[in-house]
């Protein structure tokens, strides 16, 4: 496992080599003699890092015991050190922060500073003394027992002289999307399936409950052929359905939950906002136990037919649980099962009316189009390349018709530059003939294992990471990265952003068809992606393996490795499961752990999470536990070297004052919860980058229509000054402005921001003082969102301020304003970068050109006209207008009567519309890629659904139809 040792342990010695200098520098002068001591240790790990650096693309399976303990112990010195060093620049800067003091009492402050100071640096000295001789003899026993770096056989040389296979290059990525993960266009085989499992669905005459198994391998696209039916028009016609991923280590509560939320629909209010909190159908699910949930489903869905996709079921217990929710209500209902297992199918199915199908592995002739698409996106080897058919069908032979085993495989081989007969030969030799003989699991991580080790090594890290989520879990892209960063796996560097490294990371993962995309946004960027089982299972060993991740609740063997192999935990994940009350771990085994996890779902406290304990901890990650309370703060707020802290759907009310202490934080994420105010300490936060807060509804299933829940002001109060200091701050979101002229003052010195959402929902609030700190900000903006709800067409526009900016912010991409306008702003025309724009309670009519001048935008892709934005009666695109648009969204327009394309956007792909009665759309058999119609909103008219249907029939592309009625609130 050598390979993952590297990625982690190079990651960590890296990380600690840049802290080191730091501390070298002269930002530390006090240091003395004790520099010399950091030095030395420095070289020392720097030639490690070289060694373990050759050491990176070695085959793993290779390497011995000895190598293996060894790269274990440079990792753990370098942990160590890494604690020493932060926790002796913290208590550094901690003892000069009186330094500001005047008089008398920072004479006697500074006095007592020297004296900590001594005192800091002589424990500093016994740390580093310590570390430095424990690398020495470290380096020491690998010459002692002769491991060498140089890897064996089956490689190619590279200029250092080091032997290793060759590397991918992720540079000029083109994103694609593997044919496993959702593009329909590069499936393979699965138009034949997906009918036989539709024709099940819909057979006419049974009207009973029936239950289809899909079964097979892991890797054969189970999942993918559920999705694909799930996606298809037969399956999205019926408004109740939902798609729920089980896992091996399934929590029955949540899974009811999650049930529940994508089945009943959220009435609309009468500007299409949602409805206000306590009259929401779901309010107060979350403290439901699993008896109520049930109740809840069968009451739900009593009268209703419904489809119900249960993906990945490994045991017959959970369909026993879960079964009971579904009732058999003669409405022709359906539900779909997969899983690995024969007699979990045949449990699911005990009916006469049920049906089991059987995945089969690919045919030879499809294995090798899936592998064609892959690598050349081609159904055929291009002529070129007529010099790799051979050792093409070697690949696919040792494949053994597993489309996740032939994609997986295809990503890698897609990467490599110089696409050689030789090169491909060694990939070839390196699968083995298990998978040709026995497709068997091990044969099957074996093939995903070499997938990861091709990975570079700076992406190793990142991926392994991957493994701190649960089996189906949908990983949120914007929360990965903030905390890559607060590990230290990626930084800017090089003049690009820190949203752009971790683009080339997302970049090499999708390219090489080792992840998978679950949303992408209409720009086709990824907002979330999951982890394949199999693979999650090869990174998780690779992890535990590592010390790079322990777990707690997680449900194999690798608990018990972790445990008995490593002294330390340094990052522990605890995830729903039987395991969630194992006592092994206990706060006394906890003292080193840098990273938690907890992933929500239980209302219990883990028994071995105190909070004080963890003095080392820099990331802290409570999503959604619903056990957190306001005082469990004041002990997090103790954690000095804190950097990310997620307390993202919990239910704290209330920041302490005593969160100004945590001076290294950089994200704190306090979106879906009960806070409204933040304390004036927040603002001594000088390293904070991400200030998030606020709520979302959803207007449709697919999350394709959000707005900021107006309906109830989810935002935070701007503290009363010192907003200004705050100079690292790169994201602020939902910030409630309202009588706070200081912040709106400040705002404008955050020279870094880069994205901004303010809202007021106070009459008497104005805007004053925030032209000109936009106009400060022209520079730095990507994002703006500006809110004044609450105003209708008859008032004063509370956003005249837009219109003249002196300096506008020109290098946007996304746009949201929520407010009367009178026009358009006049720079509007300038934003040529940007992709995405949403308009609300507006009120601009037909004389505002409003489309003429949008559809002139060169890079728009979303644009989403949300209640009161338009008052005209007609929306017309001709041609040559609105080129790269996407998504069109139009949302409770009362004027509105006709939307007709004649020619304009022709690159749009999905159209999202709330139309009542008397509306209607023309056109749309002309939008030659457009993929999907949405309906919602409430008095959705038959004959309009019909017309839109018709239409859709007669465009070549044929785009499905789907159809959301929701209540509306009373």
């Amino acid at each position: 496992m050598e390979a993952a040792v590297v990625s982690a342990t190079q990651g960590a010695l890296r990380i600690l080599l840049g802290k080191l200098g730091d501390v070298l520098s002269t930002r530390y002068k006090l240091l003395g003699g004790v520099r010399d001591e950091i030095q030395e240790l420095k070289d020392e790990l720097e030639s490690m890092t070289a060694c373990l650096r050759d050491l990176n693309s070695s085959d793993d399976d290779k390497r011995s015991d000895q190598m293996r303990i060894w790269m274990k112990q440079v990792r753990e010195v370098a942990y160590d050190a890494e604690d020493s060093i932060d926790v002796f620049c913290n208590q550094l800067e901690s003892s000069r922060s009186g330094e500001s003091r005047g008089g008398l009492a920072r004479h006697i402050h500074k006095m007592v500073g020297v004296l900590r100071t001594l005192k800091l640096r002589n424990k500093l000295a016994t740390e580093i003394q310590s570390l430095k001789s424990r690398t020495q003899k470290v380096g020491d026993r690998r010459l002692r027992y002769k491991m060498d770096a140089a890897p064996e056989g089956g490689s190619t040389s590279s200029p250092n002289g080091v032997t290793h296979l060759s590397s991918s290059s992720y540079a000029d990525v083109d994103r694609r999307l593997p044919a496993l993960h959702g593009d329909a266009s590069r499936l393979v085989a699965m138009d034949g399936k997906t009918k036989q499992i539709a024709d099940f669905l819909d057979e006419a005459g049974v009207a009973r409950l029936r239950v289809i198994s899909i079964v097979g391998f892991g890797g054969l696209g189970k999942t993918c052929l559920a999705r694909t039916v799930y996606d298809s028009s037969l399956v999205r016609g019926i408004q109740n359905r939902a798609f729920v991923p089980v896992s091996q280590t399934y929590d029955l509560r949540s899974l009811l939950e999650s049930v529940l939320r994508q089945l009943v629909p959220r009435p609309m209010g009468e500007d299409g906002t949602g409805t206000k909190k306590e009259e929401d159908p779901l309010h107060g699910i979350e403290s439901l136990g699993v008896s109520q949930l049930i109740d809840k489903s069968i009451d739900y869905l009593k009268d209703k037919r419904y489809v119900i996709i249960l993906d990945d079921v490994w045991r017959s217990e959970a369909w026993e649980n879960l079964k009971i929710a579904f009732p058999d209500n003669g409405k022709g209902s359906r539900i779909v099962v997969t899983t690995r297992s024969h007699q979990v199918a045949r449990n699911c199915c005990s009916s006469s009316n049920d049906r089991i199908y059987e995945m089969k592995p690919l045919s030879k002739m499809d294995s090798e189009i899936l592998l064609f698409k892959t690598v050349f996106e081609s159904e055929k080897c291009p002529s070129e390349y007529d010099h790799l058919k051979s050792v093409c069908e070697a690949i696919v032979g040792k494949c053994g018709g597993l489309p996740l085993a032939i994609v997986s495989i295809g990503g890698m081989l897609a990467q490599r530059q110089n696409k050689t007969e030789a090169d491909w030969r060694r990939v070839s030799d390196s699968l083995g003939s298990e998978m040709q003989t026995d497709p068997t699991l091990e044969g099957m991580r074996r093939i995903l294992s070499l997938s990861y080790n091709d990975l570079p090594y700076h992406l190793k890290s990142c991926f392994l990471y991957l493994s701190v989520f649960p089996e189906d879990y949908e990983i949120r892209r914007g929360a990965l990265v903030r905390r890559w960063a607060a590990e230290g796996f990626i930084s800017a560097l090089h003049g690009l952003s820190l949203e752009e490294v971790a683009q080339g990371c997302f970049d090499g993962f999708i390219s090489r068809s080792i992840v998978i995309p679950v949303q992408l946004a209409s720009s086709g960027e990824i907002r979330s992606l999951k982890v394949h089982d199999i693979m999650l299972e090869v990174i998780t060993s690779k992890s535990v393996q590592e010390n790079f991740i322990s777990f707690l609740g997680h449900n194999n063997q690798h608990n018990n490795t972790a445990r008995h192999h490593h002294d330390k935990i340094r990052r522990l994940s605890i995830q729903p499961g039987n395991g969630i009350r194992d006592r092994d771990f206990s706060s006394r085994s906890l003292p080193h752990v840098r990273s938690l996890t907890v992933l929500g779902g239980s209302t219990e406290r883990p028994a071995a999470i105190t909070f004080s304990d963890l003095k080392l901890l820099r990331v802290l990650d409570l999503e959604r536990c619903r056990w957190l309370s306001d005082g469990d703060l004041k002990d997090i707020c103790r954690l000095s070297l804190l950097r990310y802290l997620s307390l993202r759907g919990t239910a704290v009310s209330r920041v302490p004052d005593m969160v100004g202490k945590l001076k290294g934080l950089m994200t704190l994420d306090l979106r879906e919860t009960l806070v409204r105010d933040l304390p004036r300490s927040i603002t001594q936060l000088q390293n904070l980058n991400h200030l998030m807060a606020g709520e979302y509804v959803h207007y449709t299933r697919t999350h394709s229509v959000k707005q900021f829940a107006f309906y109830d002001n989810r935002a935070v109060t701007a503290p009363p000054g010192g907003l200004g200091a705050m100079k690292a701050l790169q994201r602020i979101s939902f910030l409630n402005v309202g009588g706070s002229p200081h912040a709106l003052r400040e705002l404008g010195e955050l020279s870094q921001l880069t994205r901004l959402c303010v809202l007021q929902t106070d009459r008497s609030s104005s805007w004053e003082h925030f032209g000109d700190s936009l106009s400060k900000l022209s520079s730095s903006l990507r994002y703006l969102s500006v809110m004044q709800n609450g105003f209708d067409s008859s008032q004063i526009a509370p956003l005249h301020f837009l219109e003249s900016l002196c300096s506008p912010p020109l290098f946007l991409q996304r746009l949201h304003l929520v407010g009367n306008l009178s026009a358009l702003p006049p720079w509007i025309p300038s934003l040529v970068n940007l992709a995405s724009l949403s308009l609300r309670q507006s009120y601009l009519g037909a004389q505002s050109q409003m489309v003429q001048v949008l559809g002139k935008l060169p890079s728009l892709v979303s644009l989403k006209l949300f209640y009161g934005s338009y008052t005209g009666s007609g929306l017309l695109f001709e041609k040559d207008q609105f080129p790269r648009l996407k998504q069109f969204v139009v949302d409770y327009l009362a004027t509105l009567h006709e939307i007709r394309f004649q020619g304009g956007a022709p690159r749009l792909e999905r159209l999202s519309l709330a139309l009542g009665s008397g509306k209607r759309v023309s056109g749309i058999e002309s939008l030659l890629i457009l993929k999907e119609v949405e309906l919602y909103g409430e008095n959705i008219l038959d004959p309009v659904v019909e017309e839109v249907r018709e239409m859709a029939r007669n465009n070549t592309n044929h785009p499905t139809v789907t159809r959301e009625d929701r209540p509306k609130e009373y």
